[in-house]
């Protein structure tokens, strides 16, 4: 196994899976830090694990099903479900979509910057009803790492720059919920993107005009926001680009109800 797939495992099973504290250290430096819905939590045990741990409390017996995973050596990215029970919602079930990019230092995870569909679970929780769990890739952890493409990645970066998303999956829009555009977006900020073979990961922040869709916001079109999206794709030779991607769409209704 790839050590840096290994550590992965680790990550998800030894801590996510079991919720065990003492296996951080080894996982993750002392100073780790998580880039979430606009948000940085930095410091593994001043203020990732406790943020983390708020959320497996709240889930107990949380579990992590991965589909997709990918690794250039130094970087991954994986798409994953975290699906279980909410105490604060009589047990109620959910189970919505991530995407993380994670990065090492040769022993231990130093950063991570992941996107979650938090928006979705929302909608489960309110309606009693869970999504179902997305098949998981049959051998996640088998992964080897890929050279770099720096032609995919250029591929990808010209697409971003469009603004559009056309062409990907995102959030729960594989289980039929809509999915449509919420920015006229107007610029985009690329804050990570690597490859490993034709296959590209990226971070983006795109700021444009709200379009409307979300719930509880009407009237609030027009408005200028920024929005961070996480994905990963598959660059095609003849210039297209798909794959998934999920959007920070309760961020994105914060701030335009504010």
């Amino acid at each position: 196994m790839d050590p840096l797939v290994g550590l992965m495992r680790r990550f998800a099973l030894d801590w996510l899976g079991r919720a065990d504290v003492d296996a951080c250290a080894g996982i993750m430096a002392e100073d780790y830090s998580i880039l979430i819905g606009g948000h940085t939590l930095a410091g593994r045990e001043d203020a990732y694990i406790p943020g983390t741990l708020a959320q497996l409390h709240r889930f107990p017996g949380l579990l992590l099903s991965v589909q997709d995973l990918f690794t250039d050596g130094d970087r991954v990215a994986m798409r994953f479900t975290e699906h279980g029970p909410s105490e604060a919602d009589d047990m109620a079930p959910a189970a919505w979509g991530g995407i993380g990019l994670f990065f090492w230092d040769g022993e231990r995870l130093t950063r991570n910057v992941t996107e979650e569909d938090y928006h979705s679970r929302r909608r489960q929780l309110a309606e009693r009803v869970s999504d179902p769990v997305e098949s998981p890739a049959p051998a996640p952890w088998a992964a080897l790492p890929q050279a770099a493409d720096p032609a995919a990645e250029a591929t990808v970066r010209t697409w971003l720059e469009r603004g559009s998303l056309d062409g990907l999956v995102v959030d729960d829009g594989w289980t039929g919920q809509p999915t449509p555009p919420l920015l006229d977006v107007t610029g985009v900020a690329v804050g990570e993107l690597f490859s490993a073979g034709d296959r590209v990961a990226f971070q983006v922040v795109q700021t444009g005009r709200y379009l409307g869709g979300l719930p509880g916001t009407d009237g609030a079109e027009g408005r200028e926001a920024s929005m961070s999206v996480v994905g990963m794709v598959t660059a095609g030779a003849d210039g297209t680009v798909t794959g998934r991607a999920v959007r920070d769409r309760v961020g994105l209704r914060r701030a335009v109800r504010a």
